[in-house]
């Protein structure tokens, strides 16, 4: 005998965070950093997307990432990256998960380009280790307090960041050649 089909339609891991939800985490979110540092006014934005988004001054980073760890259950570092935004400077993005919870944060750090650093967050998630060392090597964000800030992806004796907006690539161009056919 065969199972019946369910018209329930199937909701990824992803979109349970309902609006409800996510409305619940901002405020206490906001109610944590009150009890932390009054001065921190912090504002969780919902995203589009379905995920919550915290903009955090750099300064304030170390301390909300803290908060968010020990007293709200953000245990988990999916991400960090950083973006080049040219005009208005770089940003880093992380993206934190409750695993208990399933509750899921963006924290976004705006970072100014004439002074392109950032307090590491590896002593609070390990993970970002390696994270850390692909956006300095890619972008030139420098991670204050990273155990082991070196290149991770370009050659040791690189000069610049690739991926920023301003880069130039001074190398003489490479004669392209077609593969063989097999």
């Amino acid at each position: 005998m065969s199972r019946p089909v369910s018209l329930v339609p199937f909701v990824p891991a992803t979109r349970m965070q309902d609006a409800e939800a996510l409305a619940r985490a901002a405020r206490r979110i906001e109610e944590a950093a009150a009890r932390l540092d009054p001065k921190l006014e912090l504002q969780p934005q919902v995203r589009t997307d379905g995920w919550l988004e915290l903009s955090v001054r750099r300064e304030s980073l170390l301390e909300v990432a803290r908060m968010l760890r020990d007293r709200l259950g953000y245990d988990y570092l999916l991400l960090l990256t950083g973006v080049d935004w040219e005009d208005k400077g770089f940003q880093v993005v992380l993206h934190v998960q409750n695993l208990s919870s399933g509750e899921r944060l963006v924290v976004t750090v705006n970072i100014p380009r004439d002074d392109p650093r950032c307090p590491s967050v590896t002593s609070i998630w390990p993970t970002a280790n390696w994270h850390e060392r692909e956006a300095w090597d890619l972008l030139g964000i420098r991670f204050e307090g990273h155990p082991d800030l070196r290149r991770i992806l370009m050659k040791e004796g690189w000069i610049g960041h690739p991926l920023r907006k301003d880069y130039q690539d001074t190398r003489p161009p490479r004669e392209r050649l077609p593969r063989p056919v097999r």
